[in-house]
């Protein structure tokens, strides 16, 4: 590895120049409890995968949070960033997780001699030193090009609330999640929890027939695909952001294990993103139970219920019966449905807005010039027309959306 990280530095310094901003990093040996410093605010990040690289708890937690620096510049922006780029380091028997997959920065194409043995295989093979050549030249210019374009720094405490993507496998699914004690929080700081009532590929395929918008995990459930590959999570954080919030902490509602949610000081709001698919899974009530505990206050629960799916236009009517039959009393929130991409994103806005004016805050969120506008009632009232009409044309059920209980809007409850 020593070796490798010399000859794409030397690469590297051949093509910006021998200076300290160019030098990187080989990750450092010892344990840590949470991910190397520089992993938060380095521009690039080579990842040598192998079957240890991907078994390591530390490797997993640093390639998570440059992965979450990749998605912030990507809200932020609107341009994915390749600033992660792997290369199969030993690749015997290797099988690579599916959100390492997903990202498609692997290095790949360089025929059969580089994906058998490896960049291990290549070095140690007297007849690949031209191969082996090319490949360093190749991720050096890709280091280079990445470089150019600056990913969002993220603090220590900021990285403490990113889950692994992988890692070790756990006997529970909660314990594949293990977070650091959430710092305590700063006065007068809007803290929001967006909490994830979703499932997973392997426990969705129990319930529906289509599970192309599940992964691995919660945070990675991508519901307005084939339109949008961004996940529900992604797009609710990213407005919630525009609207200044000053910490925001994602959370998978589990049915086992550690309650993240109880950690939640009592300032903080909650925000809950639920699958209404979800209903139909066993644990759905004890799910439901563990919000209805958390010490802080849930604010509102948002349903996604994507029009672009056929499936769930089919079964619409039973859905949201399905919600209407839990005890949403429990919680004391205020109830919105999202059928879009944009729908959620003004859905989030207006929640947050609404959230923290309840809290008895006197003054409104700070404005910025890039901050994302509010609803107001008369937008709402037309884009809910044109979503009705958006499902009508699918003659697809639709239920009466409105009750008798104000800001509800899947009935009673």
């Amino acid at each position: 590895m020593q070796r490798f990280h010399a000859d794409v530095q030397t690469e590297v310094y051949s093509i910006l120049g021998r200076h300290p901003r160019n030098e990187g990093f080989l990750q450092r040996a010892e344990p840590a409890t949470g991910p190397d410093p520089s992993v938060l605010v380095c521009r690039t990040l080579l990842v040598l995968y192998s079957a240890d690289y991907l078994n390591d708890r530390q490797c997993a937690l640093e390639w998570s949070v440059f992965r979450e620096r990749m998605q912030r510049r990507q809200w932020l922006t609107g341009e994915p960033a390749d600033a992660l780029i792997g290369v199969l380091w030993r690749a015997d028997s290797l099988v690579l997780p599916r959100a390492v997959a997903d990202t498609g920065q692997l290095l790949d194409d360089l025929g059969e001699g580089y994906q058998g043995p490896g960049v291990a295989g290549l070095q140690d093979d007297p007849g690949g030193d031209k191969r082996y050549r090319g490949l360093v030249r190749q991720v050096a210019a890709r280091l280079t090009r990445a470089a150019r374009k600056p990913l969002p720094a993220m603090t220590e405490s900021e990285s403490a609330a990113v889950g692994r993507s992988f890692g070790p496998r756990r006997g529970q699914r909660a314990a594949r999640r293990e977070r650091s004690p959430a710092p305590p929080p700063r006065p007068g700081e809007r803290h929001l929890v967006l909490a994830l009532l979703a499932g997973t590929r392997a426990g969705m395929e129990r319930l529906r027939t289509s599970v192309g918008a599940y992964a691995d995990s919660p945070e990675e459930w991508r519901p307005f695909r084939p339109f949008s590959d961004e996940p529900a999570a992604a797009v609710a954080a990213r407005a919630a952001r525009a609207c200044g919030i000053d910490r925001l902490t994602v959370v998978p509602v589990e049915d086992s294990g550690p309650d993240p949610l109880r950690e939640a000081g009592a300032s903080a709001v909650i925000v809950v993103l639920v699958d209404p698919w979800m209903t139909a899974d066993p644990s759905f009530s004890v799910r439901w139970e563990r919000l209805a505990g958390a010490a802080a206050r849930v604010a509102a629960v948002i349903t996604v219920l994507p029009r672009q799916d056929q499936e769930s236009r089919r079964d619409a009517g039973r859905l949201r019966e399905a919600l209407a039959r839990t005890p949403a009393r429990q919680l004391g929130a205020s109830h919105h449905e999202a059928g879009s991409q944009d729908s959620l994103t003004h859905a989030m806005a207006a929640v947050v807005a609404d959230a923290f004016a309840d809290a008895g805050e006197e003054e409104p969120l700070p404005g910025r010039a890039d901050e994302l506008p509010v609803e107001n009632t008369a937008e709402r009232i037309v884009r809910r027309e044109r979503e009705r009409a958006g499902w009508l044309r699918h003659r697809a059920p639709w239920p009466p959306l409105l009750s008798g209980t104000p800001r509800e809007s899947w009935g009673g409850g």
